[in-house]
């Protein structure tokens, strides 16, 4: 594989000719994201029906961390559909996405950061934070355009359904892209 090399009057690199093309598809993989979460929000099972997927006691969490619980995996290896449960003051690592995510809260309130990623010094700080509250649906694509941490800050357990664009056994390491931060 070729790449560009640096332009001699400015010293960034010369644009791609593949880049209308990548530009494109990370678009239609952003896109799909947003529809994932459309599908999610208009066809999901009530809260109820889905916390009663859980085995007996992991609607507690754990004091630990905050825990998964797959309920759902393709046959076709394509998507995973995840229970998380947050115990107050348990959230996630920074990180941004090595696949597609849609989450919905199902109790209680996430709280969630939002952080933007600086390529110069690889890192990336906060930029804003949001409340969710049950019923939400958001989505989320692949990349470093949408670094988050997810989490509860309230004094209530908090469960969340996720689906990610992975196979069962990828979860743990194709999921998250963990992101160092700058502290502010």
């Amino acid at each position: 594989m070729q790449t560009s090399a640096p332009c001699a009057s400015s010293g960034a690199p010369e644009p791609s000719p593949l880049t209308p093309f990548t530009s494109g598809i990370e678009a239609t993989l952003a896109k799909n994201a947003r529809m994932v979460a459309e599908q999610v929000a208009a066809s999901l099972p009530d809260a109820e029906t889905l916390l009663a997927s859980l085995p007996p006691g992991a609607r507690e969490g754990s004091p630990d961390t905050y825990t998964r619980h797959l309920v759902h995996a393709d046959p076709f290896e394509r998507f995973s559909v995840m229970l998380l449960v947050w115990r107050p003051g348990q959230f996630s690592p920074v990180h941004g996405h090595r696949t597609w995510c849609a989450y919905r809260v199902l109790r209680g309130t996430m709280y969630e950061r939002h952080y933007r990623w600086d390529p110069e010094s690889r890192t990336a700080s906060q930029v804003g934070a949001v409340t969710r509250e049950a019923g939400d649906t958001f989505s989320v694509p692949a990349g470093l355009q949408h670094i988050h941490a997810l989490g509860n800050a309230s004094d209530d357990v908090t469960v969340s359904l996720h689906i990610y664009g992975v196979e069962q056994s990828r979860i743990s390491t194709g999921v998250n892209l963990l992101v160092d931060t700058v502290v502010s």
